[in-house]
């Protein structure tokens, strides 16, 4: 999949959701731990998570971001990213559909070029033998 251009965001839940109730820090933090989770599809290890940011800890403290294992998850950046996944998938499956329909299309194409190639040469002017034995003289 192609980089992703943009993630979701709505305004009124980033002033009223549980981000609200963070500093100022911890809020521009969690924006660009965000923005670089997203960047990397959704796949960021844990120890390379400590070195964005400095108040790593409180960020997943306060549940905004989660450890999975050797991971971090953000469950809203998630659940978009999956959706994007399933439409990608989708709409590669509907190519290849209309891939296979327009090689047929194609190949139907070389077959009628292949025959009308067989005239092609009927609108040359055809001289008679005997007079191209008197322009050979």
């Amino acid at each position: 999949m192609k980089e992703l251009p943009y993630f979701k965001f709505h305004p009124n839940q980033w002033l009223t959701g549980s981000i609200s109730f963070l500093n100022y820090e911890e809020q521009g933090a969690f924006i660009k731990v965000c923005c670089y989770y997203w960047s990397k599809e959704c796949k960021i290890p844990y120890d390379q998570y400590t070195k964005i940011i400095a108040c790593y800890k409180e960020l997943i403290d306060k549940g905004v971001v989660k450890k999975k294992r050797n991971n971090i998850s953000i469950d809203w950046l998630d659940e978009q990213y999956k959706e994007r996944k399933e439409s990608h998938n989708k709409r590669v499956k509907s190519g290849k559909k209309g891939g296979k329909q327009s090689w047929s299309n194609a190949q139907a194409l070389r077959k009628d070029k292949i025959i009308k190639d067989k005239y092609a040469n009927d609108n040359l002017l055809k001289v008679n033998d005997e007079v191209q034995k008197l322009l050979n003289q």
